[in-house]
Order: structure tokens, then C-alpha cells, then sequence
């Protein structure tokens, strides 16, 4: 269905550019792709593929959120421990994790 009508809006687009009918033709395609869009069925059709859409779209962008909440949590178990100075001068230096801190 899809590619039909992508199909349909090429062969417009190439009839209109193609043509040297001039305006007239170009304002009776316009009015018929209008007549088309108001239909009841395409209405519905339209409105399902924007539902779908936007779903497949909220999915996607909560999916790339876990992945970097995920790999932030990893990040930060891997990170090197880092340098503590010592208390005293005379101790010896004392390494630490980022969990320690």
C-alpha cells in the first residue's frame, strides 16, 4: 500500500514537473489530492500511521534511554581508582575505588 502510494505522489510530481499543461492541470491534480485526503478512509488510514509512528518512536527514544542509563551505571563501576593522599607524611599512599568514596 505504502509503496503505491509512493508510487502515486512520484508519477504526480513527475507528471507536473514533466508537463507543460500549466496551471490548470496542476490545479485540478491539487484539488483532487485534496478530495482524496478528506476521505473518511485515508483520514483513518493517516491517523494509524501517525499512531504507529508515535509509538515506535516513544519506544525507541525510552530504549536509547536505558542503554545510556546502563552504560553510565558502567561507566562509573569501571572508572580507576583514584589517589588519596595519606594522613600522616609518613604512611604510605592509599588507593581508593569510586564506591569507597
Amino acid at each position: 500500500m505504502i509503496k503505491k502510494l509512493i508510487f502515486a505522489a512520484g508519477a504526480g510530481v513527475g507528471y507536473v514537473l514533466g508537463t507543460r499543461a500549466g496551471r490548470q492541470k496542476y490545479d485540478a491534480m491539487v484539488a483532487k489530492a485534496r478530495q482524496v485526503m478528506e476521505r473518511p478512509e485515508v483520514k483513518e488510514a493517516t491517523e494509524a500511521v501517525r499512531t504507529q509512528a508515535n509509538r515506535i518512536y516513544d519506544d525507541g527514544r525510552q530504549m536509547i534511554r536505558d542503554k545510556v542509563r546502563d552504560l553510565g551505571a558502567q561507566t562509573e563501576q569501571r572508572r580507576a581508582p583514584t589517589y588519596k593522599p595519606a594522613t600522616t607524611p609518613t604512611s604510605p599512599p592509599r588507593l581508593e575505588s569510586v564506591s569507597e568514596r
